[in-house]
């Protein structure tokens, strides 16, 4: 992966997969469909990482926490533009009638529970629409790639985790040398 943007499009892959995976196998409305949402969040992690690995490997230099954390966003926005375009697409073409049985299941369960059902319906037609699915999707993965970069970026800069200690040590041997060298010139 030499980019990104492939970043993106491999993890987006994977999630398309997750969710075939779940619509194919008919594990709508199961405790199986909770396989894509779990998996969604692992492939971003998954993605922040190697995004920030990539990163770290292309720059020669030390970087600051504000680079490492920007250099792991352009992965989020990337993914979360590829992910809600997806969600459109599926919700619209492939699974269509998905929004429908969500739906009288949510009216089933109103009734049940005495809500004023034109209400709930008004509402479920607003939110359950592959638009509103979409949006939510942008703004649900950018907020949580938000909190996951600030995460890893803090945690690998933590451990070190590519080279930041070995890079502070090497400075920490040059201001010797150099130290040794001024003294040496004193002394000279």
């Amino acid at each position: 992966m030499k980019s990104s943007f492939s970043i993106a499009v491999w993890m987006v892959l994977i999630s398309v997969i997750l969710r075939m995976i779940v619509f194919l196998m008919d594990w709508q409305f199961t405790n199986y469909e909770k396989i894509y949402l779990f998996g969604n969040l692992f492939v971003l992690m998954m993605g922040v990482f190697f995004s920030l690995r990539l990163y770290k490997r292309k720059v020669e230099k030390t970087t600051h926490f504000l680079e490492d954390y920007k250099a792991a966003m352009r992965f989020v926005g990337l993914y979360a533009i590829l992910m809600s375009v997806f969600v459109y697409i599926y919700y619209s073409s492939i699974d269509v009638t998905y929004f429908d049985v969500k739906l009288k299941s949510q009216l089933t369960l109103a009734a049940e529970h005495g809500m004023d059902l034109d209400q709930v319906k008004k509402t479920g037609e607003m939110i359950l629409t592959p638009f509103f699915q979409s949006t939510i999707t942008l703004v649900g993965f950018i907020m949580l790639g938000f909190i996951y970069s600030a995460i890893i970026v803090f945690t690998t800069r933590k451990m070190g985790a590519y080279g930041e200690r070995k890079i502070q040590m090497d400075t920490i041997d040059t201001i010797d040398t150099i130290d040794k060298i001024d003294k040496k010139d004193k002394i000279g």
